[in-house]
């Protein structure tokens, strides 16, 4: 009876969706503030092949699904990224190393201004990485980070 109570509740909610962006952010050893974490452009081959368990790996240019804020047309927010159809579900995620790189942006605006107002952030940290600290990534929107 509650369960149904509350699958009542959650389909009259006009909050619910069947889209979803979540953030993914590559920690390396030697890595322990937010500036270092967005200045990684490229991850290892355990890195690359959690990305690959996630979703696959879409050209950005003319997508025609949910893009979760990238751009399709220009290339603004890189070329590629990464997405994921389950069910009826759409999930695209904002992956640091393949948002766009800005060499004279030390706090790298572009992939925080789509990471850090996701709700969901996946970490991935390499080997000989240290404790993430969920302090590290400033943000109002981030509710869940999974290390």
């Amino acid at each position: 009876r509650q369960q149904q109570e509350f699958l009542t509740y959650e389909s009259k909610d006009m909050r619910v969706t069947s889209k979803f962006k979540f953030g993914v952010l590559l920690c390396r050893p030697g890595q322990n503030c937010e500036e270092d974490m967005f200045s990684n452009v490229e991850g290892s081959q355990d890195y690359n092949n959690f990305l690959n368990l996630l979703g696959r790996t879409i050209e950005l240019q003319g997508f025609n699904k949910f893009l979760g804020g990238l751009d399709s047309k220009g290339n603004t927010t890189g070329t590629h990224s990464v997405f994921r159809e389950y069910r009826n579900y759409e999930i695209m995620f904002h992956v640091s190393t393949l948002l766009p790189q800005t060499a004279s942006n030390s706090q790298q605006l572009c992939k925080k201004r789509h990471i850090g107002n996701d709700i969901v952030l996946l970490v991935f940290q390499e080997d000989g990485s240290a404790p993430f600290s969920p302090s590290t990534v400033k943000s109002n929107f981030l509710q869940v980070i999974i290390v």
